[in-house]
């Protein structure tokens, strides 16, 4: 069994010589003179420093990192993910970050992009952690190079509650079950591929609605302009449920209408202050219904449509 010390403080002067031999399948260089005392125990060792604590058994290391953004692209801030290079100085960074650099590292003006790390592309490649979502939920284990791409979709990402003076997190679940507990009045209900109308005050900021099947929570999101409001429909949810939901909206006025044909947007809470890319503008001069807005909705379900 390999012995392996990281970080060790005042224990190193304290410990004494190892009466275990090592596999050469796991031979490490030694980097003290000194080794981790025997345990009680032969097949299993800790050790133990002021940052760092370190699970040993014959197939894995348990390792607690006090600072994970160690592991992060110093200049994007991404998790580090092969091929990870560095330069004449040893200053890592990240393939897309030399590209967008011209290959001229930031923190010396060396040349970087042509030299591979592969000690840090080694330990990257062996490390498996948890999604940083786990308290919501999750029970994903994965690489470490995988962590970004997961936990952009993870359906337990958590979701803030769209009424303002609550302060409620969790997944989008719990979300659904706390508002349909807590803010039951707050929401108007409807049913996916059925239209309904909606009025509300034109400085209204947006509207919640509740889907009857699911639980689902959108948002009406409503944006003052300078010619009129300009109206979308948002979930709240993880962003793996995007497209999955799309959306008509019609203005009225006499024989006249507006529309918007479009696909809802995932976002984890209210709409922040910057318009989407889709939106129905409803012109100022267009409503007349005294400070009322007047709305055809219907949100439609792609499963109902498979």
């Amino acid at each position: 069994m390999a012995k392996f010390s990281l970080g060790r403080d005042e224990e190193e002067s304290e410990a004494g010589p190892s009466s275990h031999s090592e596999s050469p399948k796991h031979k490490k260089q030694k980097t003290s003179k000194e080794e981790v005392p025997k345990e009680d125990d032969d097949n299993d060792h800790l050790v133990r420093s002021g940052r760092e604590g370190i699970s040993i058994s014959s197939s894995s290391i348990s390792v607690t990192l006090v600072d994970p953004e160690v592991l992060d692209c110093s200049i994007c801030m991404e998790p580090l993910t092969p091929p990870i290079f560095q330069c004449e100085n040893g200053h890592i960074a990240c393939s897309p970050c030399c590209t967008k650099l011209g290959n001229k590292c930031p923190s010396c003006s060396w040349p970087i992009g042509y030299n591979r790390c592969r000690a840090i592309e080694k330990v990257i490649e062996s490390i498996e952690v948890s999604c940083q979502h786990a308290r919501y939920g999750c029970k994903e284990t994965f690489s470490y190079k995988q962590k970004l791409t997961h936990e952009e979709t993870c359906i337990y990402a958590p979701c803030t509650c769209p009424v303002s003076d609550c302060t409620f997190l969790g997944s989008s679940e719990q979300l659904y079950l706390h508002f349909s507990s807590k803010h039951w009045a707050s929401a108007r209900r409807f049913q996916y591929n059925c239209p309904f109308s909606v009025s509300f005050d034109k400085d209204d900021s947006f509207l919640v609605f509740q889907g009857e099947e699911d639980g689902r929570l959108f948002l009406l999101n409503n944006q003052i302009e300078l010619i009129g409001n300009a109206i979308s429909v948002t979930c709240i949810g993880p962003s793996s449920v995007m497209g999955g939901f799309s959306y008509d909206l019609i203005s009225r006025r006499g024989r006249s209408s507006l529309r918007l044909q479009s696909f809802t947007k995932s976002v984890k809470g209210q709409m922040e202050s910057s318009l989407f890319v889709d939106f129905l503008m409803v012109p100022y001069d267009f409503s007349r219904c005294f400070g009322q807005l007047k709305l055809e909705v219907c949100i439609w379900s792609s499963r109902e449509l498979e």
